[in-house]
């Protein structure tokens, strides 16, 4: 390589090897930002060398950067090929930023060039179950077995495939093995208890949790799962005090430490103010939401934190609270909040909802542009005055996609009912699978490229509240014709991808007094279903 590290072209006194010498000992004595200003002098004139793009890639992963990090270790792999400490740090990096197809492509080549390393294979065969490889991650972990000094780790990823690919009865076998080796390894307990859970062996899942918590105590994982159980069985007090245990999990995303203000308990709120801030996905903020009239009407003064695209819809809906985006909470761009209390959805919940009969009758509490819904209801029903029935069909859930989801070709007999006007109500890119169900039904599905909830939740709740009738597998939709009071049809899996909010056996729900619940039966597909929502539809219409 010409560009040697000894070359004298840097600007001031120092040679090459001379600046490499000091981002060494800046790096040591912790003066990273020096040391990265000094590594982009050497880039600007050794552009093409290794070296100082490894540097770059450490220092921005010590940092806090590792987007960063992956850029200059790409760089190094891409001119060195056979540095295998800078393709396991973009590995490793790709890894950490949930670049799961990424890291699977770097892990498989580390994996071939570091024959037996049991590590590699490890995050290797992770990698491919994220990324949805389920038969990789199979053979990887196969490769994992015998140089693994844990055959319990192994296998309990091996069965945490088989789970996802719904072959429960392999996911059993290999947690029994487990558990029969290591009696109280908890990942095969808590992943056993899923299984109990889905088989619908309540009871069992609840004892094997209580017994991954008996284990330890500290295992955060174990109560969220407990909690969820107990939750789904309208066992509010123990759900919720558990359920808290979700801030201690190390990927949650909640804003518990944030604000440093004592959680709310019960406490009088006439005149108090609470700062309640939402959490997880969307479904999820919209039922927070619902709590945020009860805090309200106790006399308190309320300020909601939630995500940037539903603060329109939310400012409309609760006019006497104060909204602000989570997005400006984490970019430090929002005033210090200065309140009484802070309120999470445990806390809420634990006060507002300790059972059944608490939760309110009203049907509907989140309000919809009116001028926007007319506008959208007279477009959709072009003059025709056929009722409008929006369908959504897809759920993006990291967790759950492929059980809470029912491809559109499966709806056909039900989209072949006449009298209607089937509006998509489905986010995301479906085109090619929206243009194979017209031509297979003859029946039109009217699609609207104005409106998508994945930027704009406003304009998605007033496309809700346009419709007749919502029919929708458990997605953000239902959560929002749910709120909006609309009547809507949920169709709730059976297996993991069934939340712990429809709770068990219920074909209404106590969220949504305007939504109806149409359960799969854990022995079937989703066709029976179907049939049963064709049938409804007919007698409604």
């Amino acid at each position: 390589m010409n560009d040697a590290p000894s070359s004298r072209d840097l600007s001031g006194s120092m040679t090459v090897g001379q600046a490499y010498a000091t981002v060494v000992s800046l790096i040591n004595a912790g003066n990273l930002s020096e040391a990265q200003r000094i590594c982009e002098d050497i880039k600007r004139v050794r552009p093409a060398q290794p070296d100082v793009h490894n540097l770059l890639g450490g220092i921005a992963f010590k940092m806090g950067n590792p987007e960063e990090a992956a850029i200059h270790f790409s760089r190094v792999v891409e001119l060195q090929g056979d540095n295998h400490e800078a393709r396991m740090n973009l590995a490793k990096m790709l890894r950490d930023l949930q670049r799961w197809e990424e890291a699977a492509r770097q892990f498989d080549h580390l994996a071939n060039v570091l024959d037996n390393n049991a590590g590699v294979l490890m995050d290797c065969a992770r990698a491919h179950f994220k990324s949805g490889h389920y038969k990789e991650a199979l053979t990887t972990y196969e490769r994992a077995l015998p140089v693994h000094p844990s055959a319990d780790i192994v296998q309990t990823g091996m069965a945490e495939i088989f789970l996802k690919m719904g072959e429960i009865k392999k996911a059993e076998e290999l947690y029994g093995a487990v558990l029969r080796r290591t009696p109280d390894f908890e990942p095969a307990l808590i992943n056993l208890a899923v299984v109990r859970d889905i088989q619908g062996r309540i009871d069992d899942a609840l004892a094997l949790q209580e017994r991954a918590i008996s284990v330890n105590p500290d295992n955060a994982d174990a109560h969220v799962h407990h909690a969820s159980l107990l939750l789904a069985r309208e066992r509010f007090a123990e759900g919720w005090a558990e359920y808290i245990w979700r801030f201690h999990q190390t990927q949650t995303t909640t804003l518990h430490d944030r604000f440093g203000l004592p959680h709310w308990d019960g406490e009088p709120l006439q005149g108090r103010h609470v700062l309640i801030w939402t959490e997880q996905g969307p479904g999820d903020e919209i039922l927070i939401s619902s709590m945020v009239p009860d805090v309200l009407a106790q006399g308190a003064r309320c300020t909601l934190v939630s995500t940037e695209r539903l603060t329109p819809l939310f400012k409309r809906s609760f006019p006497a609270a104060n909204i602000i985006s989570r997005e400006q909470v984490l970019e430090g761009s929002a005033k210090l909040i200065e309140a009484d209390f802070q309120a999470s959805f445990s806390h809420l919940g634990c006060r507002l909802r300790p059972q059944i009969a608490a939760f309110p009758t009203n049907r509907g509490y989140l309000k919809s542009d009116p001028r926007l819904t007319n506008e959208l209801r007279a477009r959709y029903q072009a003059g025709t005055g056929r009722p409008l029935i929006g369908i959504s069909w897809h759920s993006a859930n990291l967790e759950a996609e492929s059980e809470k989801s029912i491809t559109l070709e499966s709806w056909a007999n039900l989209l072949r009912i006449l009298g209607p006007r089937f509006v998509s109500l489905q986010y995301g890119n479906h085109t090619q699978e929206i243009a194979a169900a017209i031509a297979t039904t003859g029946t039109e599905i009217v699609v609207d490229p104005t409106v998508d909830p994945l930027k704009d939740m406003d304009r998605f709740a007033a496309q809700v509240a346009a419709m007749d009738l919502v029919v929708s597998v458990s997605n953000t939709t239902v959560h929002v014709a749910g709120a909006l009071g609309r009547p809507v049809w949920t169709l709730v899996p059976s297996s993991v991808g069934r939340v712990w909010y429809w709770f068990l056996d219920r074909t209404d729900s106590p969220w949504y007094p305007s939504m109806r619940l149409f359960r799969q039966d854990r022995n079937a597909g989703w066709n029976p279903i179907l049939s049963e929502v064709a049938e409804a539809l007919n007698q409604w219409l």
